[in-house]
């Protein structure tokens, strides 16, 4: 959305140059007083030796001190702001996306490293109460393994919470909404 703004102004800035420049050309009055049409409109294309007769008023500007080109000059430098603005606005979505793709991957990385230390922690917990079971070993050892398998989980489920948190700003990076705009399309 933020990049959709900026290029909206910055073609707002450029059809602003167009109107700047279009003051330099001559104007014509389509309509009379009040709004009506003018009698010398309805007599603009009519003449009896098929000769175009112009006599509708035309103003243009003689000398107007530099004003015109000074009003194209202004609207060319808000063109050129409007222009760096949508740069900025592009290069940071890129940059949020490609944060957030990075962040998504290590966390991705990270809880599949958890998962196998909870796996293999389960088994610790496994063979400890069976040692245990067989009276090789304390209960303090059975102990031990389920407060590590405990933690192990905890610090899982907590990265699972990490990535979905990830996914989330990624998608709004990507400017959201994209899964109600394809729900929408498939409806129709």
């Amino acid at each position: 959305p933020d990049v959709r703004q900026a290029e909206q102004a910055l073609v707002a800035a450029n059809a602003q140059i167009g109107v700047a420049k279009a003051v330099y050309f001559p104007a014509i009055s389509l309509t009379g007083l009040f709004g009506f049409a003018s009698g010398d409109l309805s007599d603009l294309f009519l003449s009896s030796a098929q000769v175009w007769n112009y006599s509708a008023p035309l103003t243009m500007p003689i000398f107007t001190a530099g004003k015109i080109s000074g009003n194209v000059k202004a609207a060319e430098a808000v063109q050129q702001q409007a222009l760096l603005g949508y740069m900025q606005a592009a290069q940071n979505a890129f940059r949020e996306v490609n944060d957030a793709l990075a962040d998504q991957q290590l966390t991705g990385l990270q809880l599949a490293a958890q998962d196998k230390q909870v796996a293999s922690l389960r088994q610790y917990d496994e063979i400890a109460r069976l040692r245990y079971d067989e009276g090789y070993t304390d209960y303090l050892t059975v102990l031990d393994a389920e407060r590590s398998l405990f933690n192990a989980e905890l610090s899982f489920t907590q990265t699972q919470v990490a990535l979905h948190q990830a996914m989330i700003r990624l998608y709004k990076a990507m400017g959201g909404g994209w899964m109600q705009a394809a729900g929408q399309g498939s409806k129709q």
